[in-house]
């Protein structure tokens, strides 16, 4: 009998072991909680599952079970359950997607963006986890990772305002940046850094006209001409009136040796913006397209050992143009030997105002050389038409009676030796000596004809 009753007890006390830890169960890991009215985490979107991934039915259960937990507030609940998820299921990327947004709530930002980075290498199309991605790159600053995402997220979403808005103020906000790093970086010589930082700003905002021709200005820099030619006009084909597009513009071509296009660019910049600068620089590149454009044998003076008669004309005539026209005709000019002379056009012209003499034979001898007694003849004669403008300065260059170690006052060519060491034109050696005979070097006769252009224009 009490064998008995002791028997009866146990079963009764097995039973009811069995219904308190079925009980327990019910209430424990695997009970899935009611979802909120309010969710804790509005911030968090819902962790669809995609159609197309396959997943057990409880995968998906524990995985609603996790969501559920993370809104009602129950963070190490829902942690522990997207955990076991992956463990058992390694390809579920929704459930990384829910640690990823733990670790974020939890300002963990490097987890939550490994978590974010791996999802979204998985499926680029998964929207919490772009939306995630973009909310912890914000969070640390990440701009561009930020745009990154935000594309990725239009591409599915187009309706995503909200998105696109923010997108914009972040575009504006990374390129800045990036102009500003370029800025730096060229000033400092980094041509490298600044190619880059101006790259990834040109992925961002495709047609910037300023990143474009920020980035021609670093491509000139490094000698990628062509490149730097494409940049500068697209960017002039977004916006003509972009004054500093030009400039840019002119300075492609003035690096690709194309002076007068270069000066052209400049003259649109100065019709837009005339800036003192660039009127200054667009003279120059005219100033040297034009003497490209001269023959070899004018660009050669300034450093010739010695010059010849046709070379002293073609500078007279060029550097002078201005003097030698108004000056007065006083010679018929009849000369034998210079119509095929690459200096004809200015032979010609100086002897009819008698800045310089043809021989009695008829021929000018353009291949004659010009010693120092004969520069100082026709800076001589030269002068005397710019005094006409300044009769008092005239006088006082025609009274000048210099002594001349080497040449006396009876030298036939005193007078006007006398006249070009009053003007400036020409000089004597610190010896005091003029030296009459000798060959006249290039670099004297370049200073001659600059002084005679300063007189010219007093």
């Amino acid at each position: 009998m009490i064998r008995r009753v002791r028997r009866d007890w146990m079963r009764a006390a097995m039973a009811a072991s069995v219904f308190a830890t079925a009980a327990a169960c019910a209430s424990g890991p695997t009970a899935t909680p009611a979802l909120p009215a309010t969710p804790t985490y509005r911030e968090v979107p819902p962790l669809t599952v995609p159609d197309g991934l396959q997943a057990t039915p409880q995968v998906r259960a524990r995985h609603d079970q996790a969501w559920r937990r993370l809104q009602s507030g129950d963070l190490r609940g829902a942690t522990r359950d997207f955990t076991e998820i992956l463990r058992q299921s390694p390809d579920f990327y929704p459930a990384a997607a829910g640690l990823g947004y733990l670790a974020s709530i939890d300002r963990k930002y490097d987890d939550a963006a490994r978590r974010f980075d791996g999802v979204v290498a998985m499926d680029r199309t998964y929207l919490p986890a772009l939306q995630g991605r973009m909310d912890v790159a914000l969070a640390r600053g990440e701009d561009v990772v930020a745009v990154t995402m935000s594309d990725l997220i239009l591409a599915v979403d187009p309706g995503r305002d909200d998105v696109r808005e923010r997108q914009e103020v972040l575009r504006l906000r990374v390129v800045q940046a990036q102009l500003t790093r370029a800025s730096a970086a060229r000033g400092a010589g980094q041509w490298d850094e600044a190619q880059a930082a101006l790259d990834q700003a040109l992925v961002l905002v495709p047609d910037s006209a300023v990143v474009l021709r920020e980035l021609a200005q670093v491509e000139i820099a490094r000698g990628r001409l062509d490149e730097a030619e494409a940049h500068a006009r697209r960017s002039l084909e977004l916006d003509a009136g972009d004054a500093e597009a030009h400039a840019v513009m002119a300075g492609v071509l003035e690096a690709h040796g194309r002076l007068r296009e270069a000066a052209a660019a400049l003259a649109r910049a100065i019709r837009i913006d005339p800036r003192q600068q660039w009127m200054d620089r667009a003279a120059t590149l005219t100033a040297r397209a034009d003497f490209d454009a001269l023959p070899a044998e004018f660009r050669a003076i300034p450093s010739a050992a010695s010059i010849t008669r046709g070379q002293l004309a073609a500078i007279l005539g060029i550097r002078l143009e201005s003097a030698l026209g108004r000056a007065p005709r006083r010679v018929t000019v009849v000369v034998t030997d210079v119509r095929s002379h690459w200096a004809a056009p200015w032979i010609l012209p100086t002897i009819r105002v008698g800045w310089m003499e043809s021989f009695p034979n008829h021929t000018f001898q353009p291949a004659a050389p010009v010693r120092r007694a004969e520069l100082a003849q026709v800076v001589w004669r030269v002068t005397q038409d710019l005094a006409a403008r300044q009769p008092s300065e005239g006088a006082r260059w025609r009274a000048s009676r210099p002594v001349v170690a080497d040449v006396s006052r009876a030298h036939l060519a005193y007078s006007a030796i006398a006249g070009a060491l009053a003007t400036g034109a020409m000089a004597m050696s610190e010896t005091g000596r003029f030296e009459p005979n000798r060959l006249a070097a290039g670099s004297e006769v370049v200073a001659a004809v600059a002084r005679l252009e300063q007189l010219a224009k007093q």
